[in-house]
């Protein structure tokens, strides 16, 4: 009997061991959290209420999960759209080996092929990885898509705007003011796009994985995007740790809202000179429904206290149309999307999470902050290197984990030779020409910004004053230098009475700018057809509708945009 039960013996040990390592690795892969990035586009510094300065707009789950967890105060992201994501993407500053244009819908552009986008890099550590709503990093052949950029699945569109209620892209910034009157209306026909009247003449924006998502366009993206993100936790396996990237339309032009939410603010508590600001507050009131429906399901499913969840705006309130969009404020800051100042780039923006230590809950941050940040943190939190590879450009965000969880207070240096130093953000390389570069407490910034995105917007647009932009162009002439620390608004430009501080900054800044300056790869392209600059930040296809090949495919498509080359 004795060898059989030494052979019982060595079986129930081996299924022991085996029981025991399945355990460890369960249990390590039930330690990667959950992480969230909601990034809410053309969100202004006073567009909620957490950032203690707007009273009037509802936003109470968002508020609540700032003030329950890590405010920032110094972080910051691009000036404009696409480059933002660009870089949270890659963990890249804007002209270091990617873009610093909006691709227009009919461009042959997409983000440097070479780079492996967070997502690629968070599925090494087992994630399940989603993105949702506004794409903007180019899409004229399928590698440039999300599912060829590292993420499992895709809902949303590949343009850079479009209508909230019919997903016309023509519809994005062409409507004039107001126009949430009439949510059936057609877009009108855009030059830079095919020329058509859409839906009626296609030019419809919406895809899903592999293809345009036929039948699902005609709802307000926010109930769309909401509806599925939480189909994605409830149907989410629980074996792997889940990254979610949510990239809202909200507030982005066209001012729209549904009166669900307009109800939210009386119309008769507003006139003719504040109405806007009641559909802007409306839009605000729908990302906060959307957050408040996504925590939900998290909680529901269990998910909840192993999550981090990051909220962030993209850049600054905006101005289009030449002018300031009525009810997007930047207050007390200056200027506005498209501009250097704090306005367009100083970034609304905060962490919730049970994870982060009890005594940095409920506090603000003023420790030094970028959004390409987000890429080496969320490689820390899965336990991944936070490298791809791509030496012509190497990765110049940093882990702040420790600084959100207070146990440090200094910005690292970029991990590369030759990067950013310490305490020290580019925030964007210009090709040495315009340009911005903050140390310490003092930023500098390089070239003229323009003087419609210049001023200081109202706190309550159309009921409290706005002050006008200087009478010259700002930073034109000679660099602009500010205490940004001191001097948040940046009303007391320093050049003149600290040369040294200027001239010390700006040798700084071209030696960055020189040494990072690496094309984002498709700029050839882009010379070779021709493309000619919106006049504002957008390279657009100018060619005769008739001879775009982006055109041709999107009405062979139904009247739905999706790539219009094979990949080489």
């Amino acid at each position: 009997g004795k060898p059989r039960d030494i052979f019982t013996m060595r079986c129930t040990w081996l299924w022991l061991l085996v029981f025991l390592l399945e355990s460890c690795r369960t249990a390590s892969v039930s330690k990667k959290p959950n992480i969230i990035f909601a990034l809410i586009d053309d969100l202004g510094w006073n567009g909620c209420g957490f950032n203690g300065n707007n009273t009037e707009v509802k936003t109470p789950t968002i508020d609540m999960l700032a003030s329950s967890g890590v405010i920032m105060n110094n972080y910051y992201v691009y000036k404009f759209c696409s480059p933002s994501r660009a870089s949270f993407l890659t963990g890249r500053i804007p002209g270091h080996g990617i873009w610093q244009i909006n691709p227009g819908e009919t461009a042959p552009m997409g983000t440097n092929p070479n780079m492996t986008m967070i997502p690629g890099m968070l599925k090494k550590a087992g994630y399940a990885t989603h993105q949702i709503g506004k794409w903007h990093q180019g899409f004229y052949q399928p590698r440039f898509l999300p599912v060829s950029r590292g993420f499992d699945s895709s809902f949303g569109f590949l343009g850079g705007g479009e209508d909230h209620f019919n997903q016309c892209n023509g519809c994005a910034n062409t409507i004039p003011f107001p126009d949430w009157s009439n949510h059936t209306r057609p877009c009108p026909p855009r030059f830079t796009h095919c020329g058509e009247t859409c839906p009626h003449g296609g030019g419809v924006d919406l895809w899903q994985n592999h293809q345009a998502a036929f039948g699902h366009n005609g709802t307000w993206n926010a109930y769309a995007y909401s509806a599925h993100a939480e189909k994605l936790v409830k149907e989410h396996d629980e074996s792997k740790p889940f990254f979610l990237f949510l990239a809202l339309h909200n507030v982005h032009q066209p001012v729209e809202a549904e009166p669900a939410f307009l109800d939210l603010y009386p119309k008769d508590k507003y006139n003719s000179t504040t109405m806007p600001r009641r559909v802007y507050n409306a839009m605000h009131s729908a990302v906060d429904s959307v957050l408040k429906n996504l925590t939900q399901a998290l909680k529901a499913k269990g998910m909840w206290d192993n999550t981090v969840l990051v909220f962030s705006a993209d850049n600054g309130g905006t101005y289009e149309h030449h002018g300031v969009v009525p009810g997007s404020s930047n207050w007390p800051l200056r200027g506005h999307k498209y501009s250097y100042f704090e306005g367009g780039i100083r970034g609304a923006s905060w962490v919730h999470s049970e994870l982060l230590p009890k005594s940095v809950r409920g506090t603000r941050n003023d420790a030094l902050m970028h959004i390409s940040d987000w890429y080496p943190t969320f490689c820390h939190l899965a336990g991944v290197v936070p490298d791809d590879g791509y030496k012509p450009a190497p990765i110049d965000g940093v882990d702040v984990w420790p600084l959100l969880t207070g146990k440090s207070n200094v910005r690292p240096a970029a991990n590369w030779t030759g990067g950013p130093g310490e305490n020290e953000v580019l925030y964007g390389v210009g090709h040495g020409t315009k340009g911005a570069l903050r140390q310490g407490k003092y930023k500098i910034i390089v070239g003229g910004q323009r003087k419609r995105t210049d001023g200081w917007g109202a706190q309550y647009p159309g009921s409290t004053p706005a002050i006008p932009p200087p009478a010259h162009e700002a930073c034109r002439e000679d660099a602009c230098l500010f205490d940004v620390d001191a001097d948040q608004r940046e009303m007391h430009n320093l050049a003149h009475s600290h040369p040294h501080v200027k001239d010390k900054l700006l040798k700084r800044y071209h030696q960055l700018a020189k040494r990072m300056d690496v094309p984002n790869g498709d700029e050839h392209v882009a010379d070779k057809l021709g493309l000619q600059w919106d006049g504002q930040s957008t390279l657009v296809d100018v060619r005769r509708k008739g001879d775009k090949p982006a055109c041709k495919k999107m009405w062979a498509n139904h009247g739905f945009f999706s790539p219009w080359q094979q990949d080489p």
